[in-house]
């Protein structure tokens, strides 16, 4: 550590400090030397005095004490445990989870002094300093290096250390984000490479929808291994109906089979697929024969009208968006070209409409008659008199035909449906939509999602709102370019379903068929084991108006009849319900609220579906951990090999410590050493005049 003293005024005025503490020294103890202090004490008061005066007059001139301090950050050692179930599926599985445990023990007991050691576990999610429980659903070994780079980048890191069997089987090749996080990577493998006799379903190939009276499609796909001469039955069962019992003979060793079949729709709800494949000799892993997926039956699907003005980028997007969803089919119209019969639809998207071309007056007039629900999207070709006429609940006052770029400023508090992190995130960072340039009266039945942003200054102007208006769900996107939001999703996630789910979200709202229900529920038909399960609703009194004062409260009921309840919290307007993750099976539930007067009750059913991601495929990958540690630098070891591990990590001459220096300035006046100084001189000047009675 450097010590230096810098001032703002010049060193010349130094002399004079020392001038004036001199002739203050004499002029106390020179000027009348009649008292009884000797003259050698005298000699030493003096140089207190002069000393303590000089310092203060040389406070005036704000000296500061530079200090130079070097900072030492040691290099940085990663090691990634693979959490997953995969790790521990063997025959000795209890010696495997102990022995994982003692890698781990022994590289931190061996490097923790000279290195840092930072601990994760990578399985569905990345976990900092985990519990080591091997019992993860699935393998992302990709997002683990994506991850490790965005916590380190531009740190000191000597090292990743990687404990796997090198399964994958969520998430992208790891090979390619290893490379470029600039990490060694030295690999531990873990694991089996042994192929072992095994049959499973790999996929069932399913319809998530069916609509009750139709026959439906179902492929399952059978995987052999090791198993050639051998023959298994496999069955396929609708509920508690057999579809399909088939004897499958396989002739080679590594052989696939597609098994189809066909499934009658007969009454909606929640049906069971189950799909099995009979155990068969030397079969080590019988996780795997089976696999149960859920079909949702419904009466009929819901038809969409989107009329355009012309031809528009946007209406893609919206098509895709929609098409992503089996309960919704989507029919494109150009304004003038729509002749049938309104009522056959369920929701109407207005793109562009109406327009000084097609005022639209006699379908919209037979529109609100039928109650039917609509969503406007305004963009210059949109007639904003005729818009505003409409009485949609915003009203755009003194537009001069003039058009803003407006970037959405979400707001976390919309409370009429769950808005998700991706969805959060692309709203974000999205490109601007062309928004018409207008004073926005908003009522007060339409909610913001999102407000409009013009380059760094937020708005009140909605640029996204939904509600009721007359007891009919209105939605209204003040601006045209969504197609770029689906472009930039793809960008921003390498797919769209951030935007798919968010147009997802906004149909599913402005389309429910029980509009007139009090107590409106959202919810999903569908979710996997490692998802959570999650509601929002909104209860509304007599006169329509959202409240929160009722308690909410939901009784969720498996497959065996257990029950599970919960409670609504309150978020905004609205509520919102997290419960958790829940075992594979078909639910059924009833949500309860007393408003006092009335009992509200809503009942529905969603599914879980069991992933056995891990079950699948047990043969481990070291073809798989030796690339990634030939690309990054690094190199792979057997689990007995730690020692050596730890002895390449220790000589590896680029594994080595960083000295950061940094200044640090404060003023004397606030520097400890210089108070104690001051202390320490006027301190003992007064004990020594004390002691020869000068005072």
């Amino acid at each position: 550590m450097n010590f230096q003293i810098i001032s703002g005024y010049s060193w010349w005025f130094a002399p004079l400090c020392l001038l004036a503490g001199a002739a203050y020294a004499m002029f106390l103890y020179y000027r009348n030397q009649t008292d009884e202090i000797p003259p050698q004490w005298r000699w030493w008061l003096f140089s207190f005095r002069f000393i303590t005066v000089s310092l203060l007059a040389f406070l005036l001139l704000s000296p500061m004490v530079s200090l130079l301090i070097r900072d030492t950050e040691n290099p940085t050692i990663i090691i990634g445990v693979d959490n997953s179930r995969s790790m521990v599926l063997t025959s000795d599985s209890t010696v495997q989870r102990k022995q994982l445990q003692q890698v781990v023990a022994d590289l931190s007991s061996a490097l923790g002094d000279d290195h840092q050691l930072s601990l994760y576990s990578l399985g569905q999610n990345i976990s900092a300093d985990p519990v080591l429980t091997f019992d993860e659903g699935a393998s992302n070994i990709g997002a683990f290096f994506t991850d490790m780079q965005n916590r380190y980048y531009n740190r000191n890191v000597g090292a990743v250390v990687l404990l796997s069997d090198g399964i994958y089987n969520v998430g992208i090749d790891p090979v390619y984000p290893a490379r470029s996080s600039g990490f060694p990577v030295y690999s531990v493998k873990f694991g089996d490479t042994t192929v072992y006799c095994d049959l499973s379903i790999t996929a069932v190939k399913h319809n998530q929808i069916a609509y009750k009276g139709n026959r439906f499609p179902i492929e399952a796909m059978v995987q052999a291994r090791e198993a050639a001469g051998k023959s298994a039955l496999i069955t396929i069962r609708a509920g508690e109906t057999e579809i399909l019992s088939k004897s499958l003979n396989f002739v080679s060793n590594n052989q696939v089979i597609s098994v189809p079949a066909f499934a009658e729709a007969s009454e909606t709800g929640m049906l069971k697929i189950t799909v099995k494949i009979q155990v068969i000799e030397g079969e080590t892993n019988t996780r795997n024969n089976e696999r149960v997926v859920f079909v949702e039956v419904k009466e009929k699907r819901q038809k969409i009208a989107l009329l355009a003005n012309a031809p528009h980028p946007d209406l893609a997007a919206i098509e895709r968006a929609v098409g992503q969803s089996n309960n919704f089919e989507l029919e494109q119209f150009i304004s003038s070209g729509f002749n049938f019969n309104p009522s056959d639809y369920s929701l109407f998207l207005f793109h562009n409409l109406p327009s000084t071309s097609n005022n639209l007056a006699k379908l919209v007039s037979e529109i609100e008659r039928l109650n039917k629900p609509g969503l406007y999207i305004l963009g210059s070709q949109t007639d904003i008199q005729r818009f505003n006429g409409l009485q949609m609940g915003l009203s755009l006052i003194n537009y001069a035909k003039q058009q803003n770029e407006a970037i959405p400023a979400i707001d976390e508090q919309f409370p009429l449906f769950t808005v998700s992190r991706q969805m959060i995130s692309l709203l974000d960072n999205a490109p601007p939509l062309v928004a018409p340039f207008a004073e926005y009266k908003q009522s007060t039945a339409l909610y913001t999602l999102a407000y409009q942003k013009i380059g760094n200054l937020k708005t009140d102007m909605p640029l996204l709102m939904f509600g009721q208006v007359d007891q009919r769900r209105i939605g209204v996107i003040a601006g045209e370019g969504i197609w770029k939001w689906r472009i930039f999703d793809y960008k921003l996630n390498n797919n769209h379903q951030a935007f798919d789910d968010l147009f997802g979200k906004i149909i599913q709202y402005l389309s429910v068929e029980d509009d007139a229900g009090r107590l409106q529920l959202s919810w999903r038909n569908y979710y996997a084991e490692n998802q959570p399960v999650e509601f929002s609703a909104i209860i509304y009194n007599e006169s329509f108006e959202m409240i929160t004062d009722p308690e909410l409260q939901m009784v969720i009921t498996d497959e065996a009849g257990k029950t599970y309840d919960y409670t609504f919290l309150t978020s905004g307007s609205g509520y919102q319900l997290n419960a958790g993750n829940l075992p594979p099976g078909i639910y059924r539930f009833t949500a309860i609220a007393n408003t006092g007067s009335t009992r509200l009750q809503r009942q529905g059913s969603f599914s879980i579906t069991a992933l056995h991601l891990e079950e699948m495929n047990t043969v481990a990958n070291h073809h798989l951990l030796n690339k990634i540690a030939v690309e990054t630098g690094g190199r792979t070891y057997f689990s007995n090999q730690i020692q050596d591990l730890i002895l390449d990590l220790k000589n590896r001459n680029d594994i080595k410590p960083i000295i950061y220096s940094r200044k640090q300035f404060t003023d004397i006046i606030n520097f400890l050493p210089a108070l104690i100084l001051f202390i320490v001189l006027l301190g003992a000047e007064w004990f020594l005049r004390k002691f020869y009675g000068n005072y």
